[in-house]
């Protein structure tokens, strides 16, 4: 796919003057958002090696780069300090990097220092759930619901109301072991998914557009988190072939 390789030699052109951008004299935030820009880029450079390729390992290296990034953020901000806009909560798709390449000790990092507090300027209140359920579901690496990850599917739930999200089904389905309604809410996801490329307008940031409207990585980390809670998923499904789970 000629496409991609070009896709993927631009963004690594990106990765490496991110990174001598990293090695200047940066104020925190400065940094906070080349990391987080880097972190992208790793993203896009990781599905563009899958799709040009069928690359797993580079495509996994990369997302442990990506999911590394993440880490290296938060971990250069004091956690007493009020979250910014590129350290708060509802950022999760390095974490979704990080559970898709199966990296757990990076999942569990970024889990543990990602902030507690909902940021309200900053992101909405069902992202910053959403995120915190999945920080208190991991943190507790137990087979059944912790009583944080209680909490925080309650606050999920009382959040979204009536709204019908996909996610708040699915985490429901994984904090209770619920085959049937799993299946459903991932279709769902799914459906929703596909209609926002499909519906989309011109794209903001094109690279990002056409990797990730073929390789859904929230997809696939939570297949990880559900295999893990004892359900079962399928060898394949859209936007998420099984190669990118061997």
């Amino acid at each position: 796919m000629l496409q991609m390789d070009l896709i993927r030699e631009n963004a690594l052109t990106a990765v490496e003057e991110l990174e001598e951008g990293l090695r200047q004299p940066l104020t925190p935030l400065q940094r906070e958002e080349l990391l987080t820009r880097l972190s992208t880029y790793r993203r896009i450079a990781a599905i563009s090696a899958l799709l040009a390729e069928g690359d797993v390992p580079v495509f996994r290296h990369d997302l442990r780069l990506s999911a590394t990034a993440r880490r290296e953020l938060l971990l250069s901000s004091p956690e007493s300090a009020a979250p910014s806009r590129f350290r708060c909560a509802s950022r999760v798709e390095p974490l979704f990097d990080a559970l898709a390449a199966g990296e757990i000790g990076l999942v569990r990092d970024i889990a543990q220092y990602s902030p507690h507090r909902w940021v309200v300027d900053e992101e909405f209140e069902d992202d910053f759930r959403y995120a915190d359920f999945l920080r208190e579901h991991l943190l507790a690496g137990a087979k059944t619901p912790s009583p944080g990850e209680e909490r925080a599917l309650a606050a999920f739930q009382k959040c979204s109301g009536d709204s019908g999200s996909p996610r708040i089904a699915v985490c429901e389905a994984i904090s209770n072991r619920d085959q049937d309604a799993f299946d459903a809410a991932l279709e769902d996801l799914l459906v929703e998914r596909a209609a926002e490329f499909r519906n989309a307008g011109p794209p903001l940031h094109p690279q990002r557009f056409h990797t990730e409207r073929h390789v859904f990585i929230e997809g696939l980390a939570l297949l990880r988190l559900a295999e893990d809670r004892g359900l079962s998923t399928q060898p394949e499904y859209r936007m998420m072939p099984g190669l990118a789970r061997r």
